[in-house]
Parts: structure tokens; sequence; C-alpha cells
């Protein structure tokens, strides 16, 4: 795949209202930092399970991006809208964490670290000109790397309460000054020239197939991406070699699917878009550290999102 052109003939994506305010959210405090992200640094979004965040080596297939291209264009055929009537809401639970470190003496010998989690839940009205409602519930953290990782949580989080509230607020959406806003309804449907399309931005600092990738898990993980769209985000992943699959049974936030992947330029990690081939449901993304630092081993989930969509009466928890 050729290097984007950075003429700025067409529109950046807006990361949606929920990618916004998360990322807002969500930056890392005083000595937090984040660690092998890369070029691919989404903000930090990850899911609250304290399960497992090492994750087992797949054996991998013979042409794992022909497997990862095949099983995006199952998904892009199931693909569905919920259907939001008049006086309903929809519901968008994200469960999100990311990876707080902090070096004990300066080292990256000595990093230490422990997942920063919280659940956003996210009301959006069927009329279109009402305003969001939000509501966030922080979580104690249960995930730990290396000695005094507890220690460091918990001042972490004596910070994080005393300027929290989990109060309902409503969602005002302020545009990314860094990113035009771009009209989604003018993608377009057809995957080759959606990926053109794709390929022609400067997204993010990267190679052009990190461009792509990151540009879409921004799309996908705002949760308002039409079925339409959605199908075609699906089938340009899959006209790009480099995207394969990395797991063919993973977990995220108790929900099973396929992880597409895409390493990063340098190889310290990777990104992968958690689908379920079957129904077309985007589940969520999450990075993942190949070599690890200090106490964080390889395989550590670095952050990672899990979204759920459902369409109810009224906000409430």
């Amino acid at each position: 795949m050729t290097e984007p052109k950075l003429e700025p003939a067409q529109l950046l994506a807006t990361r949606g209202i929920l990618v916004a305010a998360v990322e807002a959210e969500l930056k890392p405090r005083r000595t937090v930092r984040r660690v092998g992200i890369g070029a691919l640094a989404l903000g930090a979004i990850a899911a609250v399970v304290a399960a497992v965040v090492a994750l087992p080596p797949s054996a991998g297939p013979a042409d794992p991006s022909a497997e990862a291209s095949t099983m995006l264009r199952t998904a892009a055929k199931a693909a569905n809208d919920p259907t939001v009537a008049d006086g309903q809401f929809l519901k968008l639970a994200t469960t999100a964490a990311f990876l707080a470190t902090t070096s004990l003496d300066g080292r990256p010998e000595s990093t230490i670290g422990y997942l920063d989690a919280r659940v956003r839940e996210t009301f959006i009205p069927a009329d279109d000109g009402a305003r969001p409602i939000e509501m966030t519930t922080y979580v104690e953290p249960t995930v730990f790397f290396g000695a005094g990782a507890e220690a460091f949580a918990a001042r972490d989080r004596k910070r994080a309460a005393e300027a929290a509230t989990d109060a309902p607020r409503v969602v005002v959406a302020e545009p990314d000054a860094t990113r035009p806003v771009e009209d989604l309804s003018l993608m377009p449907r057809d995957p080759r020239a959606l990926l053109d399309y794709l390929v022609d931005f400067r997204y993010q600092a990267g190679s052009s197939d990190e461009n792509v990738f990151a540009h879409v898990v921004d799309l996908l993980r705002s949760g308002t991406v039409k079925s339409d769209l959605r199908a075609a985000l699906y089938e340009a992943l899959a006209l790009m070699p480099s995207v394969v699959i990395t797991e063919q049974q993973t977990t995220l936030d108790d929900r099973r699917g396929t992880a597409i992947g895409l390493a990063t330029a340098d190889g310290a990690s990777r990104q992968e878009i958690i689908v379920d081939p079957a129904t077309g449901e985007f589940i969520g993304v999450r990075i993942v550290s190949v070599n690890g630092v200090g106490e964080i081993p390889a395989g550590t989930t670095l952050e990672y999102t899990a979204l759920t969509a459902s369409v109810v009466d009224r906000v409430a928890r």
C-alpha cells in the first residue's frame, strides 16, 4: 500500500461523541505514562476485567491475511443496526481501562503498573436534536504488575476520587480542533473506494496501514456508525494484506469474538479489533504489548475498550 497523500483534499474523521468524552477524561495523570503504544495510540481506553491480560500465542494459519479477509467479509454480511423508536435511547455501555505505569527509580527495568478502569454509559436519544446523557462509574483496580503497584494505584485512585463525579451529565460534543469534521454519509460504501479514501488521509503519525487501521478503529468504537458503513469498513480492512487474525477465539468483557490485528511499524505492540463473525457485532479494541517492559510482561493488554449497544426506554443504571 502506498503512503497517503499529504494534500488535505478530503476531511478527516471525528472520533465521535463517546470517543471524545473518553479521551478527554482518561488522559494519564502525573507519573502515569503509556507503554509501547507507538503510532497506534488510541487514547486511554480498555476494559474492566480482572482476568487476564496476558494473551497466549495463537498457532496462526498458513495464510493469516486470507483468513482475516474471509472472516471480515462474513461479518460484513451479518452487520445490522438496533432500532431506536421515538422516546427511546440507544445505550452505549463502554467498559474501559488503560495500563497506568511508573518507574520506581527512573529505569525501564523497574517499571510497574496497574489497569486503571471505569465503566461509561452513554444514552443517545432517538431525537437527533437532543443531546446524549452520560454516566461514569469508577472501578477499583484488580490487575497489578510488580511490587509497589497496589500502593501506586491507591495513590492514583485517591486523587481521581477527589475530582470525580458519577452524576449524569449532558454531553456537549466538541469538535477535534486538529481534524476537520467528516460527514460519514459521504464516505464510500464500496470497499475498494473506501480503502482508497482512508489511505488518502494522514490520520495520525505512522505508516499508511497504521493510519487506515487507526481511522477504522476510531469510527467503530464511536458506537454510532451505521451498519452499511460498518460493513464497508470490515471489507476495506479485508483488502489489507497486513491485517491478520491474531486469535480465533478471544474474550473481551465476557464476550467471545475473533481478534483482527495490525502490528506497529516498530513491532513493539499490536492493535486488535474484536469482532463477532456470526453477527457482525463490533465487540471492542485492544492494544497488546509484544515485548513487555520492567514488570509488565510480553503479551500484556496495554489498553482496550469493550462496547455494548442496546435500546432502552429511559436513562438509568
